[in-house]
């Protein structure tokens, strides 16, 4: 998925993570993959510097509460984090697949970017998906479509190294589980060179389209059947 349209990556890894283990060793073994395939998306993609000026509010909200979301998993095990992940997941496909994009006026982006960011932080530590209301928030602000890619390379790449220093700060995260990441690498880089050669004989209009539809049934399934 994130060889053909650029993002996924975490959310999908960790939805299917939570399928059978709990988020916080999902979210340990989609760590370091994340990191690298986002700092290749934000290398390859936009201009960093006009990004960041854009949505430097945003970003900053997205990043300061994801401790106090891990914190909360830690504190209130039995709440069924895997079913508001599945949630999240089934809002941010449906939204999408409708078609719905508002637009911001940028003399309100600062704050609203930084109510949103502040959501998405919260929503990150308890979930480890960064789509919702990111990448909406993000999308509303009608970027380009290389700096709209950098835009999310630099709100994936931020939030995965605070999850990891949360994960560590709060003893989740072991060794053994970030070695394991490491590892992870590897069938991560193949499926980003598979994901590149199908998007060579495939439109991505159609592909995430049919990603969006499985991204729902993924979703529905965590809310049905999560714990």
């Amino acid at each position: 998925m994130k060889g053909i349209v650029g993002f996924g990556l975490p959310t999908i890894g960790i939805g299917l993570g939570a399928l059978i283990s709990d988020i916080p060793t999902a979210m340990t073994l989609i760590l370091v993959p994340t990191i690298f395939t986002n700092i290749a998306q934000v290398l390859a993609t936009g201009s960093i510097a006009s990004v960041f000026k854009k949505t430097r509010a945003f970003l900053f909200g997205a990043v300061i509460l994801i401790p106090l979301g891990l914190w909360v998993v830690v504190i209130v095990p039995a709440f069924p984090f895997d079913r508001l992940l599945g949630m999240l997941i089934l809002v941010y496909s449906l939204v999408s697949l409708s078609g719905f994009n508002p637009v911001l006026q940028s003399k309100n982006s600062p704050i609203l970017g930084l109510t949103f960011g502040l959501l998405n932080s919260v929503l990150t530590g308890m979930t480890g998906s960064m789509t919702v209301p990111g990448v909406m928030y993000l999308r509303s602000l009608q970027l380009s479509r290389d700096d709209l890619l950098c835009a999310m390379g630099i709100l994936f790449l931020i939030s995965t190294l605070a999850i990891g220093v949360s994960l560590w700060w709060l003893d989740l995260a072991t060794q053994e589980l970030s070695m394991l990441s490491v590892m992870m690498c590897v069938p991560v880089a193949i499926g980003v060179w598979v994901g590149m050669r199908v998007r060579s004989i495939l439109s991505e209009e159609r592909f995430e389209q049919v990603f969006l539809y499985a991204f729902a049934l993924l979703g529905a399934y965590l809310v049905i059947f999560g714990g």
